[in-house]
């Protein structure tokens, strides 16, 4: 070995065997120490309680043999440090074995990493009788070895934020996937350079294509275009291809499964250098249920509108109905007419109140929650006999102009009566007539049967027209479906006939039909419990009370009217055309019974019969008299004793009058 290597510690463990006889390390002495003082390490020899008794003295440290030797580890270093050395030598006494330790300490002027080695040196017995101990200066390999663990850690650390960002790039992309399937919009990308476009999972699914197969190339796409929307869309794809310009559309595809959609496609090109389009982002909504929503809403608003219209002229037409029914009334009472002349009033009272009963329908318009609170015992036969009498223009004088004949032939079973608004039921009958009229343009018969089977009572309508074809007979009752034009249908007749019976609990079907041959149609309804009629004893009807009447109204035709009318029946009736009138009299005079129209200036019903329950408590009973409809819940949050709905009849007056 030369002089100039510095030795390992196998180098030095072997030399110190050679020399670990006290008379051969003596006898070697040169050439021990040459080798010591060649080492770059700090070698001392020990004591075995750890005394210095030799140095070597490299030149790499200040101090000289003469500062350690015959010294302790405590002589020389801070209490850690020597208690770190004591420990070792006293386990290398122990076990006989070496012993190595690192320590960080201020070794004579400079504080670094040192390796201790340390090495029994036994005699002939065993016994240790000194240790050698090797200092190597370790202090820029734990400098690299800290550098590599901060390294190291810098590099778990980072791995640790990477694996972090990943999992979160994942979630994201997950829950972007999520909000993209709720929310069904899908985005995509079209990358010019590389030509690879990007779809997300929403996007294959809202075009109803399998991801699997990869984003689809362009004429793929237009083959599922309704034809349409082709020109919108690709039009709106070549100006954004080419001149950049952003795309905001809404259009039609045809899916694979042949179910139609609508969607909305927003597109942002991306610009390079000088303005160039190098690509495309963009996203597709599905908004086929949006625009079935929206097509419903309008349909809504529409019938909304023609709803709140219908309420406001049918308020009006019961005002005039009210005029016409109070006069007739009033002439009725009189009693000095012919039996035809009585017939004829009878005749135009009812299609008063017929004109009443179809009014309140208009009035009630798209409002399902009363829909049956005027469905009363009706006589079905008689209905239909005075329905036939008032159409009789229509199956008789019309056609008798023309010189043509239609018979009509009735065949009325005795069947109980049936539960239903009669001005409804009324039209229903018109339509039927009114149909089976038309089918029979050159003349012909009409037969009408009515009777009881299977716990029903049916009528069926018989002619000898034109017929149906099946299609015809499968749409009939559709809504806006008529084979009879512009001119002379709507399409509405029968579907209203339809939805009037089925509200009743009845039913419509076309019992047969034959082109050329004529066709019969059948309605039913269910046998319902018929309540007991109340008769009224003579002596009752004599002796029935007289009551002192206030009627408000602003309208000065129905006070006049109504004055007449309640003074013919037996009571004291006083007029006031406004609530301050009203309130007026009531303070100077006696009243039973206050009836009041809803709709006045200055004061309206409301206010008046608010004023009057304060002012006289229960002492005076108050009907509201109105052409709008009033529900349960308003009578009674306005302490309203009794509604009487225009146009009403002196029955309905009366009854009212034996109510109170």
């Amino acid at each position: 070995m030369k002089s100039t290597e510095k030795p390992t510690y196998q180098d030095l463990e072997k030399l110190i065997k050679e020399f670990k006889l006290e008379n051969k390390l003596s006898q070697n002495e040169d050439s021990f120490n040459i080798l010591l003082k060649a080492s770059e390490d700090m070698i001392t020899i020990h004591k075995p309680n750890g005394e210095y008794l030799y140095y070597n003295g490299p030149k790499c440290y200040t101090v000289s043999p003469e500062d350690i030797v015959g010294k302790m580890p405590n002589d020389l270093f801070d209490k850690e440090v020597s208690d770190t050395l004591l420990n070792a030598f006293k386990k290398v006494k122990k076990t006989g074995e070496s012993e190595t330790v690192e320590i960080f300490f201020d070794c004579f002027g400079e504080k670094k990493w040192f390796s201790e080695y340390i090495y029994p040196i036994k005699n002939t017995n065993g016994k240790i009788i000194k240790m050698v101990k090797v200092c190597r200066d370790i202090h820029k390999r734990k400098v690299a070895e800290q550098e590599i663990e901060n390294q190291n850690n810098v590099l778990v650390e980072n791995q640790k934020k990477l694996d972090s960002q990943y999992k979160k790039l994942y979630e994201l992309n997950t829950i972007l996937n999520q909000t993209q399937r709720l929310a069904q919009i899908g985005s995509w990308t079209f990358d010019f350079p590389s030509q690879k476009i990007e779809w997300s999972d929403e996007t294959f699914l809202i075009w109803g294509l399998d991801s699997k197969k990869g984003s689809p190339e362009y004429d793929t796409l237009v083959k599922l275009v309704h034809p349409d929307d082709f020109k919108l869309f690709n039009s709106s794809y070549y100006k954004a291809v080419n001149f950049g310009i952003p795309y905001d559309i809404e259009f039609r595809i045809h899916l694979p499964t042949d179910e139609q959609k609508t969607l909305r496609t927003i597109c942002q090109p991306a610009l390079g250098e000088g303005g160039k389009v190098i690509g495309l982002m963009g996203a597709n909504q599905d908004i086929t249920s949006q625009k079935t929503f929206e097509k419903a809403q309008i349909k809504h608003q529409k019938l909304k509108a023609i709803g709140e219209m219908s309420s406001s002229i049918a308020h009006d037409f019961n005002n005039s109905l009210q005029q016409m029914i109070g006069n007739l009334d009033v002439i009725k009472l009189q009693n000095d007419f012919s039996s035809s002349t009585l017939e004829r009033l009878i005749d135009i009272e009812s299609i008063i109140d017929d004109v009443a009963d179809r009014v309140s329908g208009l009035q009630k318009f798209g409002d399902t929650e009363h829909d049956e609170k005027n469905a009363k015992l009706i006589d079905f036969n008689k209905l239909i006999k005075d329905s036939l009498r008032q159409s009789r223009p229509l199956w008789k004088d019309d056609m008798e102009k023309e010189g043509l004949k239609i018979s009509v032939i009735t065949d009325f079973e005795d069947i109980p009566k049936i539960s239903c608004n009669r001005g409804e039921l009324k039209l229903v009958i018109y339509n039927l007539i009114k149909n089976s009229v038309e089918a029979m343009p050159k003349g012909g018969e009409l037969i009408i049967r009515t009777g009881i089977k299977a716990k029903n009572i049916y009528a069926t309508f018989t002619d000898t027209g034109i017929g149906m074809n099946e299609e015809t007979k499968s749409k009939i009752f559709q809504p806006f479906y008529s084979t009879k034009g512009f001119k002379l249908g709507r399409g509405l007749g029968m579907s209203g006939v339809y939805s009037t019976l089925k509200k009743y609990k009845g039913d419509i079907v076309v019992k047969s039909s034959e082109l050329t041959k004529g066709t019969s149609i059948e309605i039913v309804f269910p046998i319902v419990e018929q309540d007991e009629i109340k008769v009224t004893d003579k002596n009752e009807q004599e002796n029935k009370a007289s009551f002192s009447v206030l009627w408000v109204d602003d309208d000065t035709i129905i006070t006049e009217n109504i004055g007449e009318l309640v003074g013919l029946m037996g009571h004291k009736c006083t007029i006031a055309n406004s609530g301050k009138e009203a309130l007026d009299y009531l303070n100077k005079n006696i009243c039973d019974i206050v009836f009041t129209d809803i709709g006045m200036p200055e004061m309206n019903g409301w206010e008046l019969a608010e004023t009057i329950r304060n002012n006289f408590g229960d002492k005076i009973k108050i009907v509201i008299v109105s052409g709008w409809g009033v529900d349960e819940k308003t009578k009674e949050d306005h302490a309203i004793d009794f509604v009487l709905q225009k146009p009403f009849t002196v029955e309905k007056l009366e009854k009212l009058f034996q109510q109170i």
